[in-house]
């Protein structure tokens, strides 16, 4: 009997859910395919992974009296009509599924795909976030699926969930790229004794805010026994910037940045927080503006788990001498029990299983259609 096949709907939002299926992908033993938008942005690697196929982006020549209709059908995130783009694109993933039938399509994220695989017959998984998902589009996505998967442990989890989404859900200790089978503290060498005053390294991604430079400058003044070293922005040249308050641009690696930090300043989005916590690093978790209130939810659950200090705007100049000392006072081994396995091995084998059942309910069933 041939082994079963896995699939992977990846958003191409971003990075963190291409970070999140590569680092599942290291785990798997059954062979595995990615279907995704913007290729010419990203490298792959994966052990299972076999090949990586493109499919037209849904957000491409959308014309505005298309877009006008987007939103109609409460079932669905995005429907935009008369768009060629996004014909091509559902005829192109469920020509996809057709040919290679797979046992097993993990999405994240994508209310649409969700329902598109259940259509086209063919078990799913969804990948949950964290944020208010009580609309009919995200609870029929979940209601379409085979289980759903947390990319947290279940401390946690938003409080306004629903029963039936926590019954549906498999739960998972925490992963990111960095995770590896040692504590974060023997991976890297301390690279804190050459660095002569306290820091506070600020990271922003590629999608954080760029009205930040004033809020920044005022920060740095008022808590000015610190560096502050902002990682994601370019200096604006003002003349009123302290001396402790220095840009780096984009960091490829923010390792040995964080490493060297006392405190880190972040979004709250999930692989940022994830990747600090697994750093065992004190840090403060600012949430951005985000669908679904997404990272409100986030900041609000680590502020409640002890885990960060949570906040779910940027603060006011004079809050940053008391956010700084909430911060030191944080205890970073509570990541202990986020990190006590490895998130993405227990993704791993929750898929191989499902796709094992699938893969034997096809050959039984349907014989003759591969």
């Amino acid at each position: 009997m041939s082994s079963p096949t896995i699939g992977f709907y990846v958003h191409y939002h971003g990075l963190g859910h291409k970070h999140r299926t590569e680092a599942i992908l290291q785990h798997l033993r059954f062979p595995a395919t990615v279907i995704t938008s913007r290729l010419d942005a990203q490298r792959w690697s994966g052990e299972s992974l076999c090949q990586v196929i493109g499919i037209d982006c849904d957000i491409d020549d959308v014309h505005t009296e298309g877009l006008q209709h987007a939103a109609d059908v409460a079932a669905l995130h995005y429907a935009p009509l008369w768009c060629d783009t996004i014909t091509r694109r559902v005829a192109q993933y469920t020509q996809w599924l057709h040919e290679s039938k797979p046992d097993l399509m993990v999405v994240d994220v994508s209310a649409e795909i969700s329902m598109l695989t259940r259509l086209a017959s063919i078990p799913q998984i969804v990948m949950r976030q964290h944020g208010d998902r009580s609309d009919a589009a995200h609870e029929n996505a979940y209601a379409a699926a085979h289980s759903l998967l947390a990319p947290f442990p279940e401390t946690m989890e938003d409080d306004q969930t629903p029963q039936w989404v926590r019954r549906k859900t498999v739960y998972l200790d925490g992963f990111c790229r960095n995770t590896t089978s040692t504590r974060p503290e023997s991976q890297v060498a301390n690279v804190t004794d050459d660095v002569e005053r306290p820091r506070i390294v600020v990271m922003f991604g590629r999608g954080g805010r760029d009205d930040v430079h004033e809020d920044l400058r005022q920060a740095a003044k008022r808590v000015p026994q610190y560096d502050w070293i902002v990682l994601g922005k370019e200096p604006d040249g003002h003349a009123g910037t302290p001396e402790n308050l220095r840009f780096h641009g984009w960091v490829t690696d923010p390792t040995q940045h964080v490493q060297t930090a006392e405190i880190v300043v972040t979004a709250a989005g999930h692989n940022s927080v994830m990747e600090i916590g697994h750093a065992r690093k004190r840090f403060v978790a600012i949430a951005e503006d985000r669908p679904f209130d997404e990272q409100i939810q986030k900041a609000s659950v680590l502020d409640r788990e002890g885990l960060a200090v949570g906040l779910t705007s940027w603060p006011d100049p004079q809050q940053w001498p008391a956010i700084v000392e909430r911060a030191k006072a944080l205890d970073p081994q509570k990541w202990d029990t986020v990190y006590r396995n490895d998130g993405a091995r227990q993704a791993a084998e929750h898929l191989q299983a499902v796709a094992t059942w699938s893969h034997t309910i096809r050959k039984r069933n349907c014989r003759g259609n591969r």
